[in-house]
């Protein structure tokens, strides 16, 4: 139905003027490569108006990060991986080397991308350093009369050293980040005792959502639709307390941008939850009242009501069909085989 939905909303959007979405694979993925290295994007009025919206889905299950120490990083680290999983690691380990932040349009402006002049002018300045130190090499190895001057070999292998040093260290900084994913960063970080008990810890850790939030705005603006992730949180009431509170430290670190697209949606139980918060520290200020700070957490709380006997009956029913059908469907194949 969603798909349906958003395909009526990019008819809907194409009919208006506007542009066709596009994705960043295949053919697409060399065009975001060169956005992302010589081009900021900018954020339109047209851009913030757009209907048509990608929905990406995340699932975090608490119960199988119960076991660590830090059950908040594990909630940090899978989505840092679901991000780059659905992306791709390439563009997003360029954008932490060339990247930039998307700025707002002011006024009416309709532009979306803004060449990157002092970018452009250092790469052509290394590329015209490199090419005259090449020259100069080529010139005192190949020059009758000058291969006897050992000093110009040296600048020319000087230049063209420094020149192209510079260049290949960008491209390390790019493979660094393509081979070491924030997942493994942060996991380091984790289990590094230095940051353990420190604030700096802490600041990395939302460094890298600042990036992470970043290039989310940066593919909204590249993919022509608007972007929301949606994680969905399960099995948070069987959890030690404290990992609790921990978890719901994590939502608000990740919520405390006000243009960060996440959406959490928080399936538990409140009357196993609030004694659990109710156990730990972050109950200050709030008169000791789980319930209070479910409400300031949760911006639309819903309940499902209990499911009755004939509703269980039904599903129990149903069940059994799906099951009966899939063994027809597995004994007729076996028999249109043989």
């Amino acid at each position: 139905f969603m798909r349906e939905e958003m395909a009526q909303r990019e008819a809907a959007e194409l009919l208006r003027g506007h542009r066709k979405p596009r994705s960043p694979h295949g053919w697409g993925l060399l065009l975001a490569l060169w956005l992302l290295a010589f081009y900021e994007p900018v954020v339109t009025e047209g851009h913030l108006r757009r209907k048509n919206l990608e929905f990406i889905f995340i699932r975090f299950s608490a119960w199988e990060f119960a076991g660590c120490d830090k059950l908040w990083a594990g909630l940090v680290t899978t989505l840092c991986q679901k991000i780059r999983q659905h992306f791709g690691a390439l563009p997003l380990s360029v954008f932490h080397v060339l990247g930039s932040r998307p700025r707002f349009a002011s006024g009416f402006s309709q532009r979306e991308w803004i060449l990157k002049k002092g970018t452009c002018l250092r790469l052509w300045g290394l590329l015209l350093v490199l090419a005259v130190g090449v020259a100069i090499l080529l010139v005192a190895l190949l020059v009758p009369g000058i291969k006897e001057h050992h000093a110009l070999k040296v600048v020319g292998s000087a230049v063209a050293s420094l020149s192209g040093s510079s260049l290949v260290l960008g491209a390390l900084s790019i493979l660094k980040n393509f081979l070491v994913s924030e997942k493994k960063k942060i996991e380091r970080l984790t289990n590094s005792e230095r940051f353990a008990g420190q604030l700096g810890f802490m600041s990395k850790i939302r460094g890298e959502v600042e990036v992470l939030v970043d290039f989310l705005a940066f593919m909204e603006v590249f993919e022509r639709r608007r972007l929301r992730v949606v994680l969905e949180i399960t099995s948070l009431d069987l959890c030690y307390p404290e990992k609790v509170a921990g978890v719901f430290n994590a939502m608000a670190t990740l919520l405390s941008d006000a243009n960060a697209p996440f959406i959490f949606l928080l399936a538990v139980d409140p009357g196993v939850i609030v004694p659990c918060l109710e156990q730990t520290g972050c109950m200050k200020g709030l008169a000791d009242n789980g319930y209070l700070y479910l409400n300031r957490a949760v911006t639309l709380p819903f309940s499902i009501p209990e499911m009755g006997s004939r509703s269980r009956l039904r599903s129990v029913e149903a069940a059994i069909q799906t099951r009966e059908d899939l063994m027809y469907r597995i004994i007729a194949g076996n028999v249109a085989k043989s």
